[in-house]
């Protein structure tokens, strides 16, 4: 037994010296196992776990004749898995997101496909380059603005439902409702229909199974239950097998999810293929864009069911999780609100829901949702990159190629570097001189950067700036949560946000 530890010490001697990431600082376990990341990711607080790595953590360094540990504070540069390098600086931004050299995408998109690679899950440059290049024709801001009256009809449902619940002094979720709000936007422009969660109250729809029967599923939980699966399951090529025989509920729900969420929007893509009726859509436009006309063949079909997939996951959570952070921040700093409502009441009624030429230039209205959106963080992860041919040093470090890169997208928004007073929700911030705000615009990541931008971009926006006015400009709303307590999918995102709800004389 006395033989024990000299021959463990010199197996990991050995294996560290072989390690081509032995001198990149990280926490103990991150260096010989991806499940450190992968716990973080399950339990809801991997942005969180990465930002406090690089803030402080315990490192071990090897060699003979013993192991030192000591404590490492401030790293730009950590390890948060054998294999995956996390780089907290404002000039890796541009490094790795940027148009060159090529940071391809990693694996850990593979986790994300539904029937064939999408727009976002695939991670072949030239496949992606073709997808963007018909997907982008149906969220062009000339696109979207065909379908804002959509939009504007479904706002008009949602502000029905809140105006019933007004001066009733009940307590809502008026992220719950949110939800309901932006999952019928995206069906209406998808489908053709919204799917009538708003005049429901539920998210309960019908899904066909593969043996023809149907059954009723909560579509939220599924699209939250999919992504957060397929976050946990990309951060490592085993994770999927591994998630086969772990007795974790997480793991089997998750994976029925996905599979119902797929199937759900086989099942609507397959109507409207069928149906032969036409309507003005994001659909319709990627048919235009595929070239389909009448039948179609079963890799077309693949191609818009991952698209609609995607747009689903993307879309619903991203837009009405944000208005509801946005709503508590804006709520919680009296003057933002006061200075946001005389921008707002300036040019639109209190009793109008407004339209997107009136509130697409406000620049107050666009500080805040920036500013928001910089301090929320929906978007928290580092989306990960590999490391080119030839390798690439960031700040002193030598990083192989092959390695997954990636900015923790939380960490630099609250990077006192760049903003000065990070912690502090200050709109202001943005209209200083649109020189400051260029530079500013660098490093907010909530829709990505570089040739991989998030195409929702502009929908998102569009809906995020019409939600957010006519809740503000509608209602006083006062806060039943002290606290605005959140979790993570793959998008950060709130648990809840209680109100009560009165309408404005």
């Amino acid at each position: 037994m006395f033989l024990v530890a000299p021959i463990l010490i010199v197996v990991i001697t050995l294996l560290v010296r072989r390690d081509r990431l032995r001198k990149i600082p990280g926490p103990v376990l991150a260096r010989w196992t991806p499940l450190w990341l992968g716990y973080q990711a399950r339990m809801g607080r991997r942005y969180l776990a990465v930002d406090e790595a690089h803030k402080a953590f315990l490192d071990i360094v090897v060699g003979p004749p013993c192991a030192n540990i000591h404590m490492q504070k401030y790293g730009p540069v950590v390890r948060i898995t054998p294999t995956h390098v996390s780089v907290a600086h404002p000039d890796a931004v541009a490094m790795i997101y940027g148009h060159s050299p090529a940071f391809n995408k990693s694996e850990f998109y593979d986790a994300f496909v539904a029937e064939t690679p999408s727009v976002f899950s695939t991670t072949d440059r030239k496949d992606h380059s073709a997808k963007r290049r018909i997907v982008s024709q149906a969220f062009s801001y000339r696109a979207l603005e065909q379908f804002t009256p959509f939009i504007h009809n479904n706002i008009v449902n949602f502000v029905g439902q809140l105006d019933s619940m007004c001066d009733t002094g009940r307590s809502i979720d008026i992220l719950k409702w949110l939800h309901f709000l932006t999952f019928d936007v995206l069906a209406d422009l998808a489908f053709g229909e919204p799917l009538g969660m708003l005049a429901s109250g539920t998210s309960l729809v019908s899904v066909q199974r593969s043996d023809g029967t149907m059954k009723k599923e909560d579509a939220i939980a599924l699209v939250e239950e999919r992504e957060h699966l397929s976050a946990v399951l990309g951060i490592h090529p085993w994770f999927p097998f591994l998630a086969r025989i772990i007795p974790d509920r997480f793991f089997w729900s998750g994976h029925e999810s996905s599979n119902a969420l797929t199937d759900f929007a086989q099942r609507n893509v397959s109507k409207r293929l069928t149906s032969g009726a036409y309507r003005e859509n994001i659909l319709e436009k990627l048919i235009a864009a595929h070239k389909c006309d009448g039948q179609v063949d079963p890799e077309t079909i693949k191609e818009l069911v991952a698209a609609t997939v995607t747009l689903l996951t993307a879309g619903f959570d991203t837009t009405g999780s944000s208005v509801a952070a946005l709503i508590y921040l804006v709520k919680t700093h009296p003057l933002v609100h006061r200075k946001l409502n005389i921008e707002l009441e300036a040019v639109i009624d209190r009793q109008e829901i407004p339209n997107h030429r009136q509130v697409k230039d406000l620049p107050y209205l666009q500080a805040v949702i920036e500013e928001g959106l910089r301090h929320y963080a929906i978007m928290a992860t580092g989306l990960p990159r590999l490391v080119p041919e030839g390798g690439v040093e960031f700040f002193g470090q030598q990083i192989p190629a092959g390695t997954e890169v990636s900015v923790p997208a939380f960490t630099i928004q609250h990077a006192e570097s760049i903003w000065g007073d990070p912690e502090v929700f200050r709109p202001e911030r943005w209209l200083e001189s649109s020189e400051q705000h260029k530079y500013l615009s660098r490093y907010l990541l909530a829709f990505g950067k570089g040739p991989r931008t998030c195409l929702g971009k502009n929908l998102a926006y569009m809906e995020i700036q019409l939600i957010l006015a006519t809740v503000i400009l509608r209602y006083d709303v006062e806060l039943e949560s002290e606290h605005l307590e959140s979790t993570e999918g793959f998008v950060h995102k709130p648990e809840h946000v209680m109100v009560k709800l009165f309408r404005k004389v």
